[in-house]
């Protein structure tokens, strides 16, 4: 399911980010998942925040567990010191315009979703936002009910 993470273009850097509901809306958004390492380092915490509750289907909660669960066992999702390595290794995926220069952007799909994990692989602030969209294909069979 998820192979390797690709580094972000800058055209995908409004995917990164909330938006308004129309742009929400259009765009396919689920919802997020914010999450941080605790004092530590070391602690998973995580929570998650509705954009399309009606695109929140049993499917996608499986998938979405998946998800989490790979990019934990690649590290990504293991720790704040593992997070700030993988990052390291790809200067490239730096987001340009964030508001820290150690922000950082990956993507990747599945057969019916896309992913944008933005990464913050310091202490003082959140580590991470993965985001979850309906691939655009997709969209058009689950329209969200208003």
């Amino acid at each position: 399911m998820l192979e390797r993470l690709q580094t972000a273009v800058s055209e995908d850097a409004a995917y990164f980010y909330s938006a308004s509901i129309e742009k929400d809306t259009k765009r396919g958004c689920i919802g997020h998942l914010r999450g941080y390492f605790g004092s530590s380092g070391e602690t998973f915490w995580s929570t998650w925040f509705e954009h399309l509750p009606a695109l929140k289907i049993p499917a996608f909660r499986a998938e979405l567990d998946a998800v989490v669960q790979a990019l934990t066992e690649q590290g990504w999702l293991q720790s704040r010191s593992r997070m700030h390595q993988l990052c390291m290794l790809h200067p490239e995926a730096r987001l340009s315009g964030a508001w820290h220069s150690g922000v950082y952007g990956f993507c990747f799909q599945t057969a019916h979703h896309r992913y944008y994990l933005r990464c913050f692989p310091y202490a003082g602030d959140y580590n991470f936002y993965l985001y979850c969209y309906v691939r655009p294909e997709r969209l058009s069979e689950r329209s969200p009910e208003r």
